[in-house]
């Protein structure tokens, strides 16, 4: 089975690589400042609809009024492919830049996708393992040799590693299904998987429909993840104009939302999610950046690159700094910026 995931995985990065090559020598015959940004955001919910601290950006003008002086378009782009899809988008330049997870935030700047990584999304991400309703599943040793679907490349995957390895399992003792968090919430519900890994709202809608909650995130030190904003290094040293109007933006809604506490709870309902699932994921009311990143989340990036060497998703050549990856200076500017508003 690790040979296969393994097999699979190094596939997918020579593609990604040659994406990768491709982009750089086309990017490299273009010149001059942009005049449109894409910044590309999971799309939780399937529906294109932001919730989280850019819709308040959206909303309360943050965007309009930062990008418009300096003459640049901002386009946010959904991704149903989730991380993974927005490495792809910026290794190929359609994106310039990308929110995303922490696992493939560095699984993408491991191979080969020249990135740069500008603000980080804090501890906020959660994973639970989730069985068929009514069935005994009590432990990941229930489900010794089922199928668990869940995101290879994902956060999501590397919280399935981290809580097999707890209970003394690999992913021998399982059959591995690699498909997105709705496929996998859809396979579970039809019946074609024993179990699956996902978070967010994919989590809450089948924990409100009564599925069994085998490993809660929230109890379990392994479920927790983080994320970051990344951007193309080419693009920010070209247009560091750019990213510090979208990070001001974003740190002037993270500033709204500590002040109204039930802004980021209301964009939750407004896409039609329930305003308990919200509590459930998020009982603080703080599903907000860090935009300057704090010492744990730097380390959780370092633990994510330890983790994809131990499970050999990448060669030890393939080893970087992240302290070297990180430039804080866009964020500083962003939250000093967003003070003075």
């Amino acid at each position: 089975m690790k040979k296969n995931l393994k097999k699979a995985i190094i596939t997918g990065l020579i593609l990604l690589a040659a994406s990768s090559a491709f982009a750089k020598e086309k990017k490299s015959k273009s010149k001059g400042k942009a005049k449109e940004v894409n910044v590309g955001y999971v799309d939780v919910t399937g529906s294109g609809i932001i919730t989280d601290v850019k819709g308040i950006a959206r909303d309360q003008g943050y965007f309009d009024e930062e990008f418009k002086k300096i003459g640049v378009k901002l386009n946010l782009v959904p991704m149903t492919g989730a991380g993974p899809a927005i490495n792809e988008a910026l290794a190929g330049g359609s994106l310039d830049i990308g929110e995303l997870g922490d696992v493939p935030a560095v699984l993408g700047k491991a191979n080969g996708v020249d990135t740069v990584l500008i603000s980080t999304g804090g501890l906020l991400n959660g994973a639970s393992v989730i069985a068929g309703k009514g069935t005994p599943y009590k432990s990941l040793k229930d489900l010794k040799g089922k199928t668990i679907a869940t995101q290879r490349g994902a956060f999501m995957h590397r919280t399935l590693a981290t809580l097999l390895a707890d209970e003394g399992l690999t992913f021998d003792d399982i059959q591995f299904v690699n498909v997105n968090a709705q496929t996998a919430a859809e396979m579970l519900v039809t019946g074609n998987v024993d179990a699956a890994v996902v978070g967010g709202v994919t989590l809450t809608r089948l924990y409100e429909q009564g599925y069994n909650i085998v490993i809660d995130y929230r109890q379990n030190r392994g479920g927790v993840s983080g994320g970051g904003t990344i951007a193309r290094r080419k693009f920010v040293e070209q247009n560091p104009e750019v990213i510090k109007a979208y990070l001001t933006a974003i740190a002037r809604a993270t500033n709204y939302a500590k002040k109204n506490t039930n802004e980021l709870k209301r964009l939750w309902e407004s896409v039609g999610e329930s305003g308990e699932s919200y509590e459930y994921l998020y009982p603080k009311h703080n599903n907000y950046p860090d935009i300057v990143a704090r010492p744990e989340s730097l380390q959780n990036l370092k633990d994510t690159l330890n983790f994809l060497l131990e499970y050999e998703l990448i060669t030890k050549d393939r080893k970087f700094s992240v302290d070297e990856w990180y430039d804080p200076t866009f964020a500083e500017y962003a939250v000093a910026e967003a003070a003075k508003k």
